[in-house]
């Protein structure tokens, strides 16, 4: 499907998007927001003034199928502490409001390798994770951000943790992950791909078909498309009130509906797996080792998930044990693992008052 025909079926364009962003902020977020640029516009980015006297700027990162608008419940308790001289948002490439590549330049896979097998991604973990971090790099690079704590929730806190162990440096101050993905290492005893429970295999074909979730909605078209995405929401965080849930699935299903690009990392950096004693999604890049080797312990590092979340069943223990190893190797290291209370995967929005505190304590 054409990039004009899918607009036309789905009622969905970047600048619906950016405007369903910008009507988000607007009226959920006190403080005012400005456009961030970057280079050839790549990256849709924000920014919210805080203490100018503050040295020290806070930049947050989102999962996947996600955007920046989702961090609306945080700003203004964040920017109100005064420990920030500016709150930087961003999407990541291909997510969100930034600069979507085609599908020839995105972790895709090319239908004639299907017949092969599951799960092999045309590009390499590694190329999928560069296709993200080396534009944040950039972004960075370009405005100077030091003195910088990054927050990354979901795929957002595996990407983070990938661009401090890929890119140390001394503007980095403090690593929040926030329900990351991609801490544990694959199983020894998994099962082959053959052998996966069904609704594994089921998510494997999809993922290997490149059938994402954002690829049904598309398919429903706008009136189906809305319905199902307010209906998923309400189903995620049902705790939002009215005028909350209506801007955030407007904004959300714009998001889901916007050309296909980044969506398609699903199957370069992760995949299903199954063995006798658990089951799930897990990196085919693992962050627990590389954590314990490389990571620079004079960066303070905080890890939370929610005490409802389903990533805490597979990645709670290997993330406590790389806090340990960093802790073990550097007494002076600033680093733990905490559970929020009466919060799921999106912690940010189900406890948003425990979730700030974590990011300034």
């Amino acid at each position: 499907m054409t990039s004009a025909l899918r607009q036309w079926w789905t009622g969905g364009s970047r600048d619906l998007l950016i405007k369903s962003q910008d009507v988000l902020i607007r009226n959920l977020v006190r403080a005012p927001a400005s456009r961030l640029e970057s280079s050839g516009g790549i990256l849709n980015s924000v920014e919210f003034a805080g203490n100018p006297s503050s040295e020290d700027t806070l930049v947050m990162a989102h999962g996947y199928g996600s955007g920046l608008g989702f961090f609306f419940r945080n700003i203004d308790a964040l920017l109100s502490s005064n420990q920030y001289r500016r709150i930087v948002l961003f999407d990541w490439l291909g997510m969100g409001g930034s600069h979507r590549p085609g599908c020839h330049a995105s972790p895709i896979r090319g239908w004639s390798e299907l017949t092969t097998s599951f799960c092999n991604s045309r590009f390499t973990a590694s190329e999928a994770v560069d296709f993200f971090i080396d534009p944040l790099h950039n972004l960075l690079e370009e405005h100077n951000v030091q003195n910088m704590t990054l927050v990354g929730h979901s795929l957002g806190g595996y990407l983070s943790a990938k661009y401090v162990l890929q890119y140390p440096s001394e503007r980095i101050k403090k690593l929040v992950l926030a329900s990351p993905v991609g801490f544990p290492n694959k199983p020894p005893d998994a099962l082959p791909p053959s052998q996966l429970p069904t609704g594994l295999r089921v998510v494997d074909a999809l993922w290997s078909s490149n059938i994402t979730p954002q690829q049904l909605v598309r398919m429903m078209g706008s009136t189906r498309g809305k319905r199902n995405v307010k209906r998923a929401l309400r189903g995620r965080i049902p705790h939002l009130n009215q005028s909350e849930s209506d801007m955030l699935s407007d904004y959300l299903y714009q998001v889901t509906v916007a050309d296909p690009s980044g969506e398609y990392a699903i199957n370069s950096l992760l995949e299903p797996v199954a063995s006798p004693d658990t089951m799930g999604v897990f990196a085919r890049e693992p962050l627990h080792q590389r954590m314990q080797e490389e990571f620079d312990s004079s960066i303070s590092l905080n890890i939370i998930f929610g005490s409802d979340d389903w990533m805490r069943r597979n990645n709670e223990e290997s993330a406590r044990d790389v806090v340990m190893s960093i802790q073990s190797s550097n007494a002076a290291a600033v680093a733990a693992t905490h559970i929020i209370p009466n919060a799921g995967h999106h912690l940010y929005l189900d406890n948003s008052d425990s979730f700030v505190g974590h990011i300034l304590s």
